[in-house]
């Protein structure tokens, strides 16, 4: 196309830049504040901590784990850092990282060839990132035009060997010329053919830094808008979704169920800094009874119940299935009078509740337009009586979060194994997600809740079972045959939530690691047979009488088998004060763990 005269040109088609203009228009609803998002300061401190603590999931270009780290380790403190960072993470200038981090912290020297080079690389700390560097470098030190200068470009960006051979006597005639040292300008060329296998456009990556740095500006200073904006652009991937759920739980952000009475088309968020799930994300929620909804709480304003909003709405697009999903779902929670269960106990003559109050709301809605339609000037109003709710138990905590997954894909209101919080942070491995890189490991430890559960006869007459597990994570399956699936069958039950030590080893191919279990018990339990104490850490400086008389009183409270550990760290000082107390033990139980968790304190369980 060049060749031809023709200016060539490429259009990324960014699902980014969509998170940005959603995330936008939420902070507008939310804070009356229009942002200008090409206007954002480069210079912001917030968004610079941001990636210095390398929490960069969900900004666009540094969000893999080896960006994260980088990050930490780069410390980056301008927006130079940022455009050379993306230019380097790729394949090839990938191991150049190390040096660029290394010089910028000054544990290694800055050193040019020539002098002259220090005034286009200093930015970089010495090292050659970008092609525009190479194409100011050859004019400089040889003379070469703006046109071979593009052309060396050119030959770069496309590894043209032949080019970049027949510009050589060129740039070595050139740097003679101007008095540079033949052996040294050799050398700069032979750096700049190594460099030409993975040369970077700055005007590239300054346009990728700049807009990862819109997004992680809008993650520093309006968090709960860019990852509602975030939650909706992957709502139809169950597993990314569950990842930036995740990432909401580590900054803090509440995520709420479905409410037809706050809740938008997609995730949406509050002025309490709030995430809300949306409607469209249910399934057996379409489009149609969305819009219905919305339209109608806009108008009307919200609904005082399940009978109020049947009575409102068009019971064309609100159907049985509709209504359903969004019980399931938890939509319906807000109606306090009513729990789950009821709504699906039944009701007079009807299966259901929800089926009751369809019914209901046909017959209100047939017997008011009939009144309004009279040729007798009747009144409008409708004399017919709710349905009465029935009584019945709540559904278990586990019945009720399966239910909801079953809309929504995920656990929201709550998860099977929050009561297992000290087991999962103390004694577990890793999370499901992350198995597949522990294949260096011989033996580790998982936990999930059972949710498939299969028990087979093979040809030869032997039981064998598959079994999953999910955790806040990811979902994994096992199989298990022979002895082991005879001594761990009984423990294969949807819902239980499990204890599994297992590793890699080869497969019985001999090519591939695969996953062994090894043993396998109830989750439940676990802390109270494997801890053996529990330590509390202090900050010397923010100790109080009255930190303390809570500590007395919760472990007077709690009196158990396990020792109790102090820890007084004075921070400026560095010094650290180990104490036990010899007398007193206490149940390192989850209650006695939340307790602590909403003092504030910080501990650790041995």
């Amino acid at each position: 196309a060049e060749a031809a005269g023709l200016l060539k040109m490429d259009f990324l088609g960014l699902k980014t830049l969509t998170i940005i203009k959603d995330a936008v228009r939420m902070v507008k609803s939310n804070f009356e504040r229009a942002l200008e998002m090409d206007d954002v300061p480069l210079d912001d401190q917030s968004t610079y901590e941001l990636f210095q603590r390398g929490e960069t999931v969900g900004i666009f270009q540094y969000e893999s784990s080896g960006m994260q780290k980088y990050m930490k380790e780069l410390v980056p403190s301008s927006f130079e850092d940022l455009i050379a960072m993306n230019a380097l993470y790729r394949p090839g200038p990938l191991e150049y990282i190390p040096n660029f981090i290394a010089r910028k912290h000054g544990r290694e020297p800055i050193t040019y060839d020539l002098p002259e080079m220090e005034e286009y690389l200093a930015d970089t700390y010495g090292i050659t990132v970008y092609q525009e560097q190479v194409m100011l470098l050859s004019q400089k030190l040889a003379g070469f035009t703006k046109g071979q200068a593009d052309k060396l470009r050119k030959a770069m960006g496309k590894k043209l060997k032949a080019v970049l051979d027949s510009l050589y006597p060129l740039f070595m005639e050139g740097g003679a010329e101007r008095g540079h040292p033949k052996d040294v300008l050799d050398k700069v060329w032979k750096d700049w053919e190594a460099f030409a296998s993975y040369a970077f456009n700055k005007s590239h990556s300054t346009c990728y830094a700049f807009v990862a740095f819109q997004t992680a500006y809008l993650k520093a200073h309006y968090p709960a808008e860019f990852m509602a904006s975030v939650l909706t652009h992957n709502k139809n991937d169950i597993s990314k979704l569950t990842f930036f759920l995740q990432e909401c739980k580590r900054m803090g952000i509440p995520v709420l169920g479905p409410d037809v009475n706050e809740s938008q088309s997609d995730f949406s968020s509050n002025k309490k800094g709030e995430i809300r799930f949306g409607l469209s994300a249910l399934k057996g929620v379409g489009e149609g009874p969305v819009e219905e909804i919305l339209k109608d709480r806009e108008e009307n304003g919200i609904y005082e119940s399940l009978f109020d909003m049947v009575r409102r709405l068009s019971l064309r697009a609100i159907n049985k299935k509709v209504v359903e999903s969004l019980a399931l779902g938890g939509a319906f929670d807000c109606f306090e009078e009513v729990h789950r269960a009821q709504y699906f106990t039944p009701s007079d003559k009807y299966d259901t509740l929800l089926e009751h109050a369809l019914r209901y709301g046909n017959a209100y809605q047939s017997q008011k337009a009939q009144a309004v339609n009279s040729l007798f000037g009747a009144t409008d109003e409708v004399l017919i009586p709710e349905p009465t709710i029935p009584e019945c138990p709540p559904w278990p905590l586990i019945e009720k979060l399966n239910r909801e997954k079953e809309v929504t894909g995920i656990f929201i209101s709550g998860h099977p194994l929050d009561d297992y919080k000290i087991e999962i942070d103390n004694f577990i491995s890793c999370e499901l997600s992350e198995v597949e890189r522990q294949q260096h490991r011989p033996s580790f430890n998982l936990a999930g809740m059972v949710t498939l559960s299969r028990h087979m006869i093979s040809k030869n007459g032997n039981g064998w079972g598959i079994f999953a597990i999910s955790d806040y994570s990811s979902t994994l399956e096992f199989k298990l045959f022979g002895e082991d699936y005879q001594r761990y069958k009984h423990l294969l039950e949807m819902g239980k939530a499990l204890f599994l030590i297992g590793g890699f080893q080869k497969g019985w191919r001999g090519d591939e690691m695969e996953f062994k279990v090894k043993e396998i018990k109830l989750l439940e339990g676990i802390a109270e047979n494997m801890t053996e104490s529990i330590t509390i850490k202090l900050n010397l400086d923010a100790i109080t009488a009255e930190t303390i008389n809570q500590l007395d009183d919760l472990c007077k409270r709690y009196r158990g088998k396990h020792r109790l550990r102090m820890e007084v760290i004075d921070i400026p000082r560095r010094l650290k004060l180990k104490l036990m107390a010899k007398e007193r033990k206490v149940q390192a139980d989850n209650d006695f763990i939340m307790e602590l968790d909403k003092m504030g304190v910080e501990y650790a369980v041995n």
